[in-house]
């Protein structure tokens, strides 16, 4: 666990002991929202594109305690940050305790002002859970730069782990404010506060020889080189879907808004058509997103060929 903590500080510019191991997003997300203290009357405000894991926890919260989850609309294609970024300061209240939201949005791909927010919620005392499933491995993330009081993320998206790791940081200086979830012998230890939430009992070895090799080969290749190559892929298929008549793109087009995740459809043909047409077409697997269309995910495993093939399929339902 140590090694593992130290190159997962490393790679996300954050202290060792401000990292803790979690089994997922969605339980680190559940140990800050179990672990603040909510006077009655607080607001949680989170964007209407949240994940269930970045949702819930918040609803059980003020269900529990009292309070209340504010939801604010971001357009689908956001196109600017600062479009973004009024949508939230206009939400912001005297009320507003803790702003959960998305690094990048996983229903739509678009990369959020998050350093900005960050900055706007401390200088109003706000607590503040960045969700970066879909950020870590995928686009550069410097903690110390952004600036948010906490960061959930895991290890098996873009950092192509095995499923079931993730981890949560805590800013040292707001750790504190945080209550231990789960409880065992360092529960109260103020030192190490990464490893206060580390600490859950047993877990499986496999799982975290696992995923220190996947941060050896992400370090190996170099972040800055992955995201350069999932950025080109993801540019190479949006420019494609732009001249396609009867193609839709959710995904801003904003440059700095976007990298990898790319959510698109076809004028009369639903999201579950799409996945299944491009499956049948071109053995790609672009998971349906709801009813609009797909989410396509371009990593450095993947080729400009594969994102000309599904182009061609697009086209192709496009053209029907």
């Amino acid at each position: 666990m140590p090694e593992i903590r130290a190159k997962t500080a490393r790679l996300l510019n954050a202290g060792v002991t401000e990292i803790a191991l979690t089994e997922n997003v969605t339980a680190a997300m559940s140990y800050i929202a179990a672990g603040l203290d909510l006077e009655p009357g607080s607001e949680i405000l989170i964007s209407d594109q949240e994940h269930p894991g970045g949702q819930r926890p918040w609803l059980n919260a003020v269900k529990r305690r009292g309070g209340s989850v504010q939801t604010v609309h971001i357009p689908k294609p956001a196109e600017s940050d600062s479009e973004v970024m009024d949508v939230f300061r206009n939400a912001l209240n005297s009320r507003t305790r803790v702003l959960a939201i998305s690094h990048v949005i996983t229903g739509s791909g678009a990369i959020l002002p998050v350093k900005q927010m960050c900055a706007e919620a401390r200088a109003r005392g706000i607590f503040t859970v960045i969700d970066g499933a879909q950020a870590v491995g995928h686009i550069p993330v410097d903690l110390a730069d952004m600036g948010c009081d906490a960061y959930v993320g895991c290890f098996h998206k873009w950092l192509l782990a095995p499923a079931g790791a993730g981890f949560l940081y805590l800013r040292k200086d707001r750790a504190p404010a945080v209550w231990s979830t789960l409880a065992s012998s360092h529960w109260n230890d103020h030192q190490d506060d990464g490893f206060r939430f580390t600490q859950r009992g047993t877990g499986s070895m496999s799982l975290l020889m696992g995923v220190d090799a996947a941060l050896d080969f992400h370090a190996s290749i170099g972040p800055e080189r992955i995201h350069q190559r999932v950025k080109f892929l993801g540019d190479h298929l949006r420019d494609g879907l732009r001249k396609i008549p009867g193609a839709r793109i959710y995904t801003p087009s904003a440059a700095a808004m976007c990298a990898g995740i790319t959510v698109y459809g076809v004028n009369g043909v639903t999201g579950q058509r799409l996945q299944d047409e491009m499956w049948t077409r071109a053995r790609l697997r672009p998971r349906a997103s709801g009813a609009i269309g797909v989410r396509h995910c371009t990593h450095i495993f993947n080729s400009p060929k594969e994102i000309d093939q599904a182009l061609t399929v697009v086209r192709a339902l496009a053209k029907s």
